[in-house]
């Protein structure tokens, strides 16, 4: 089978059997030899959707399966999570379409010998499997969360109790990790934490920040309506945010540099940050160059802005984001050369540093998984020591801003006292916890994270 002959749902199959640890990276690699367009955008939406659910897929495979504990050979398993992903989340998808698709592929497969157990299974399912129904959903076993606002009735209870076990509910119905639906139900309660589930497995909207350099909102809006592309203005005030399926990399207001996608929570910090025309500013963890790019803008391209991370490739990429968006004050740096530069010598310093990733979960479809109390301890710790060295170049009078895509409190409060506590110069001015939100209005949407001001004494 060539590649460029898959289908969508044979390219979501081969994607989701990468045993390399990295799904979504596989997926780019296949579309990378792909022409695009709807194919690419089915692909995409079967592969990342699967990843999200994949708990809840797992769930309702067990409870049809005459073996539950049975495993299955080959490629069965992605097949059926696909066919299962239609059938369950995808409405403009008709049921018999999915079916036959997946016992086709079973054939293109090599495992034609149970084409009929993947029939048998799918169209169990169907059966027992109550229409798309309005509403929150509802709390209960037999109940399979769509979006926020609906949800699916089977004829038999898939889920563990939510009143007894609440934590082993989420991780099935939300499909959640354990350790995470355990600290989140401790922390925001079930009906909460079913909330963010939701949102985690939701489709993000593809928002765009406006080049203040070269556009502003009301250009862009009318520009993309020119061109035939249905786009509105966030509820930020600032952002547009497009319709899903657009093909961002082909639209002139992307390639002439007037916009560049960043969520809403993530442009807030930038505006938090405020940094003055002429100010010397220091982006560690820069890449790709969202934040930098932003920073450059707010000062109006004036000043000096070092973006600072660990390798070549990522520089290369925050180059490439400043030479589209027409930015000239960004100068690049190797993170092993930070100590080149002289203390308290910037009157800025953003700390943007690497986390769990849970208040984006529905953009990074496998952070989840990789989700675990001892990988929060590590990242914890890393972030303490990143915060605790940017500290080191603000000058006296400057601000440190620090922020995460987590909504942790080990990587966000905690480290914030933990760095006034070891740096008495360092004085927390104002702290933010934000929630993910908005996933039932795409112009509401906006990710989770934590930001912290500091100024220096």
């Amino acid at each position: 089978m060539t590649v460029r002959d898959t289908s969508a749902r044979d390219l979501a199959v081969l994607a989701l059997r990468d045993r390399g640890g990295n799904v979504s990276a596989h997926l780019e690699r296949l579309l990378a030899r792909e022409a695009g367009g709807p194919q690419r955008a089915l692909a995409e939406e079967l592969t990342l959707g699967s990843i999200k659910r994949r708990l809840t897929l797992e769930a309702v495979l067990r409870a049809f399966l005459a073996q539950p504990g049975r495993k299955l050979p080959g490629a069965l398993n992605e097949i059926l999570y696909v066919a299962l992903y239609q059938l369950l989340f995808l409405d403009r998808i008709p049921d018999f379409a999915a079916v036959n698709e997946a016992v086709e592929q079973a054939g293109r497969f090599h495992h034609r010998r149970q084409a009929g157990l993947v029939n048998g299974i799918l169209r169990t399912v169907l059966r027992a499997l109550g229409s798309l129904e309005e509403g929150p959903p509802p709390l209960a076993r037999d109940v399979i969360p769509v979006s926020p606002s609906s949800f699916r009735r089977l004829e038999q209870p898939i889920f563990a109790d939510p009143a007894v076990r609440p934590e082993e509910y989420l991780a099935g119905a939300a499909s959640l990790p354990i350790e995470l639906a355990r600290r989140w139900v401790r922390r925001f309660g079930l009906e909460r934490t079913a909330e963010l589930g939701l949102h985690a497995n939701s489709r993000p909207s593809m928002i765009l920040r406006t080049n203040r350099l070269r556009a502003d909102r009301q250009t862009v809006l009318d520009q993309l309506s020119a061109a035939g592309v249905a786009a509105r203005g966030h509820a930020n005030g600032l952002s547009v945010v497009l319709d899903r399926g657009v093909n961002l990399a082909a639209l002139d207001v992307f390639a002439r540099g007037l916009v560049q996608p960043q969520d809403a929570t993530a442009t807030a910090v930038c505006l938090r940050a405020a940094p003055t025309a002429d100010a010397a500013v220091l982006d560690f963890c820069a890449a790709p160059g969202t934040k930098t790019t932003h920073l450059a803008e707010l000062m109006d391209n004036r000043g000096t802005v070092v973006a600072v991370d660990v390798s070549e490739d990522k520089l290369q990429r925050i180059i490439a984001n400043t030479v589209r968006l027409g930015i000239d004050i960004v100068k690049t740096m190797l993170a092993d050369k930070v100590a080149s530069l002289p203390p308290a010598s910037f009157d800025l310093v953003l700390a943007d540093v690497p986390c769990s990733n849970t208040g984006v979960l529905g953009r990074r479809a496998e952070a989840r998984w990789h989700f675990s109390e001892h990988a929060l301890g590590q990242l914890a710790r890393d972030q303490r020591v990143l915060i605790a060295l940017a500290a080191n170049f603000v000058r006296p009078g400057g601000r440190l801003v620090y922020s995460t895509c987590s909504i942790e409190p080990e990587e966000g409060d905690q480290v914030a006292a933990h760095l006034t506590r070891v740096n008495p110069r360092m004085r927390l001015v104002e702290q933010e916890l934000i929630l993910p939100g908005g996933a039932d209005d795409p112009a509401a949407w906006h990710d989770g994270g934590y930001v912290a001001v500091f100024d220096a004494r």
